[in-house]
């Protein structure tokens, strides 16, 4: 499998073949053009032009224009325009001299006069100069090419990480669900059941009796038991799936899961005016997928607080950075050291997180309570100011 810098050697020799390709054609097709058409104009007025020469002398200049385009790193990326625009004329300017010395060597001009040695290298820079630059456009065309072919291939690459994510998340909510159904609910209503069939049993018995204290307490047991069920059971696997007061809003979500933590630990929610904004349940800014990112990260990071840190204080704060929401949770438990790791929902959260654009940092101290800050991206914000 190709490394990123073998890589980056090829794409700088693709580049190279582009430029000296491109450069080398057009400045060919030059060379051999002019020198028939001198021929030709000279020709038709009686005089006698040395071809062969002249061809010669032209090839030389394309022959220098592709050496100082190899030679000054013209092909190297990163480059900026003022190299770029030195280098093109760089061999130009070589080229020409290189080709009028060749047609001084072959005899194609004998004594020249000023006009003349002007008029060659005026116009052979210009035309080494104009075939280099185009020669650097394709070059520059086809850089652009990958990189729109690779921004591509990264995009689609994204997306397919994005909806295994997503796939993964779905079975490992449905796993939680139906663990939750098949164990405890359903052990709970086992036992409910089981109580009433012996109560039925014990009322159906001929003769018939009149129920007895202690058959109301046990009904009320049973009744207490069911509602235990709806309460302990059905509800929290419902907030699993959806957490409550959600379709209101983030915030007002945030607020109820607040809401469920025992009083004896103080809580305390922060909400900036901005997030009050795009929160508004009149005019929400923030998608469904968004708020509930944002709620599953408080909701993340005050069940580690609770279950590993011990934590006495829990303090929620969500504000706007940029066109990003950043939701910051702090306590103020045992807190880890860096080697404990970060617990499984935390690490999935920060991956989900990374796939939409956003990050997740969490800091903590042995004895000094952790910090978990979460910055997601808002779509209806991006290009905008509020």
């Amino acid at each position: 499998m190709p490394t990123p810098l073998t890589r980056d050697a090829a794409a700088v020799r693709a580049d190279r073949r582009a430029l000296l390709l491109a450069a080398g054609t057009i400045m060919t097709v030059f060379a051999v053009g002019a020198a028939a058409q001198t021929a030709w104009v000279y020709g038709n007025q009686g005089g006698m032009v040395p071809v062969e020469s002249r061809i010669l002398a032209n090839l030389s200049a394309v022959a220098s224009m592709l050496l100082i385009l190899a030679v000054t790193g013209v092909s190297l990326p990163q480059r900026g325009s003022l190299p770029l625009v030195v280098g093109v004329l760089s061999a130009g300017i070589t080229a020409s001299g290189v080709r009028f010395a060749t047609q001084l060597l072959l005899d194609v001009y004998v004594d020249p006069s000023r006009k003349v040695i002007s008029t060659e290298l005026v116009s052979g820079a210009i035309v080494a100069s104009t075939a280099a630059a185009m020669g650097l456009a394709a070059m520059l065309s086809q850089r652009r090419l990958r990189a729109e072919i690779a921004e591509r291939a990264e995009a689609r690459l994204q997306i397919e990480l994005a909806l295994a994510a997503l796939q993964h998340e779905e079975v490992r909510v449905r796993r939680e669900v139906a663990e939750g159904l098949h164990g405890s609910m359903q052990q709970r209503l086992v036992l409910v059941v089981a109580r009433l069939d012996g109560l039925i049993a014990e009322l159906g018995t001929a003769p018939a009796r009149a129920l007895t204290p202690e058959d109301v307490a046990l009904l009320r047991e049973v009744r207490e038991q069911i509602e235990t069920v709806r309460e302990a059971d059905v509800r929290t696997t419902s907030r699993m799936l959806y957490p409550e007061q959600l379709e209101v809003g983030m915030v007002p979500a945030i607020r109820a899961l607040l809401g469920r933590i025992p009083r004896t630990v103080n809580t305390r929610l922060g909400v900036s005016d901005e997030v009050r904004v795009v929160d508004d349940p009149a005019d929400p800014r923030l998608t469904r997928s968004e708020r509930l990112l944002a709620v599953r990260v408080v909701e993340e990071a005050i069940s580690n607080a609770l279950r590993h840190g011990q934590a006495a204080v829990v303090d929620v704060r969500v504000s706007l950075v940029g066109d990003a929401l950043e939701v910051r949770v702090s306590d103020d438990g045992d807190g880890f050291g860096e080697d404990a790791g970060q617990p499984s929902g935390t690490a999935r959260l920060a991956d989900r997180l990374r796939l939409v654009g956003g990050d997740l940092r969490v800091t903590s101290v042995p004895g000094d309570g952790t910090q978990v800050v979460a910055h997601l991206p808002v779509e209806s914000l991006r290009g905008a100011a509020l």
